[in-house]
């Protein structure tokens, strides 16, 4: 595409108009990049302005897991005999959570490993979402796999939390190919059974796991059609004992292009770095200015070390935006 193409592009946007498959195809095989991610900042300034939103996860339910996730270390195909978390600590949980909200993060999400909860364990989890609140007003979200629809309604109705997150992944034709164990329609009907009971949703996938850049724009449009204004982009993190041990890591250019498409595709959603992000390190920069606008800092799940937050919020707020 040439300079004045995807500016068209980025003006019909900014008048409500949603890019077709065709366009975004057409726009990651533009030359013009520096136009193409200049672009999809404006498009971030114009629809989200420069609130940025710092978000930590915190594992509630540890052990290896009984899907096959191919990315995935604690999957019960990995070879190796890997201890992401300890128990968890409620008390110290609840330690960490009030410094945290102190320097700024907005959010935190208790998550789980396993692909459903029973209903003592979520009750657990209701009781640890409801002690944090009586020491924080820190935003409350839940990954805890693809509860019921009554599951659901209990979590909302019993505790704060405002936000469910459940990962897509990756495209609907590719998600095959890097899991089995359990459908990506299942994810599907999560999230709309989250927004039904009054859950903002929150999913997203990872890049870098053999996909085409065609199934990373299908993953931002139907993150689109069901509603998401909040995308988690993971970077694969090739853990040795997995399938994906030997996925060669992305070039920058092409993790920018993603970045940059899934702003132009969700043009009002907050484009987060999530796990992986260690990776990536030094294009972070470039990408505050390719339209994403939150990250994950300190604790983050599987994948990736705790981050220096004060580093972080430096980077952050020399980029332009405000915490």
């Amino acid at each position: 595409m040439t300079f004045n193409e995807i500016k068209e592009i980025k003006d019909k946007i900014m008048s409500g108009y949603q890019i077709t498959r065709d366009e975004a195809i057409r726009l990651s095989e533009s030359g013009n990049i520096e136009t193409l991610y200049y672009s999809a900042n404006q498009l971030r300034a114009k629809f989200c302005g420069f609130k940025f939103e710092m978000c930590s996860m915190f594992n509630v339910a540890s052990g290896s897991c009984g899907e096959d996730c191919h990315w995935c270390p604690l999957s019960q195909i990995s070879t190796i005999n890997y201890a992401a978390y300890g128990s968890f600590d409620l008390d110290k949980t609840i330690e960490r959570v009030v410094q945290l909200r102190e320097k700024g993060v907005s959010r935190i999400e208790l998550s789980a490993t396993s692909r459903a909860l029973d209903d003592d364990e979520l009750d657990r989890i209701i009781d640890a979402f409801n002690a944090i609140s009586q020491k924080s007003d820190i935003g409350l979200c839940a990954s805890l796999g693809t509860l019921t629809l009554d599951q659901l309604k209990r979590l909302k109705a019993s505790t704060n939390v405002t936000r469910y997150h459940c990962n897509i992944e990756t495209s609907e034709r590719y998600y095959p190919q890097v899991c089995t164990t359990n459908g990506i329609h299942e994810k599907y009907r999560t999230l709309l059974d989250a927004q039904k009971v009054g859950f903002e949703p929150c999913s997203g996938g990872i890049i870098g796991m053999g996909e085409t850049m065609e199934d990373r724009i299908d993953m931002a449009l139907k993150l689109r059609e069901l509603g998401v204004r909040s995308i988690s982009m993971n970077i694969l993190f090739a853990f040795n004992g997995t399938p994906f041990e030997k996925h060669p890591m992305l070039g920058s250019q092409e993790i920018l292009t993603t970045f940059a498409l899934f702003r132009f595709i969700n043009p009002r959603a907050r484009i987060r770095f999530a796990r992986g992000r260690s990776l990536i390190k030094i294009i972070e920069k470039e990408a505050l200015q390719a339209g994403i606008n939150a990250s994950a800092v300190g604790e983050i799940l599987v994948a990736a070390k705790s981050t220096d937050i004060d580093s972080d919020i430096k980077v952050f707020k020399s980029e332009g935006f405000m915490l």
